[in-house]
């Protein structure tokens, strides 16, 4: 039996379940967000769940690939099936893995009502869910609360990491590992400072 099919898979179904209800679940978070956000600051967004619709199948393909992804990082460090339940991968490698396919596969499809869409905030739903499914399901971290926000005009925060993220991912070149640095690092500072705390 080759070394690959000896080992156990690192996704498990109950997992995949769990991951994808939570996507699901997030998709709606992010929406009720963006409408409360788009009210309070007297912009117009036509952004409602009747047009929002999920490929089950490229969700599903992210998840298989992220699994493999994890699969050949646990090959190329020797991991044998006996030691993933003592080795162990840093959560933030596996949260830049998911994120990582989770954002490379079209799975968030929004339907606009007019010839052009003006509305700024349908280019980034995905991108906001993924982040928000990432930071909160996987690593237990919330992108918009201390460490990760930064005062902004009228007392009011700015969620400084969240957007870093977003202009790296919409304007620049990323791959799995800058995407897990940037988790492991979130990871130690919510850490951190919550001791201080």
């Amino acid at each position: 039996m080759s070394a690959e099919k000896d080992l156990p898979s690192f996704l498990t179904e109950e997992m995949l379940k769990e991951l994808t209800k939570q996507f699901y679940k997030t998709v709606k978070l992010v929406v009720r967000q963006i409408q409360a956000f788009s009210a309070k600051s007297g912009r117009t967004t036509d952004l409602h769940f009747d047009r929002i619709w999920i490929s089950e199948p490229e969700l599903e393909s992210a998840f298989r690939e992220a699994e493999n992804d994890l699969r050949f990082l646990m090959l190329r460090r020797g991991f044998r099936a006996e030691d993933v339940r003592t080795k162990g991968i840093a959560e933030g490698k596996i949260a830049g893995m998911i994120a990582f396919r989770l954002l490379r596969h079209r799975i968030i499809h929004i339907g606009h009502t007019g010839p052009r869409i003006t509305d700024r905030y349908f280019g980034r739903v995905q991108e906001l869910v993924v982040l928000r499914l990432v930071s909160e399901a996987i690593l237990d971290i919330d992108l918009e609360k201390a460490p990760f926000v930064q005062p902004g005009p009228g007392g009011a925060t700015k969620p400084w990491l969240l957007h870093e993220l977003l202009f790296l991912i919409a304007r620049r070149h990323f791959n799995q590992e800058t995407l897990a640095l940037i988790f492991d690092t979130a990871v130690h500072l919510h850490r951190a400072t919550s001791y201080a705390r």
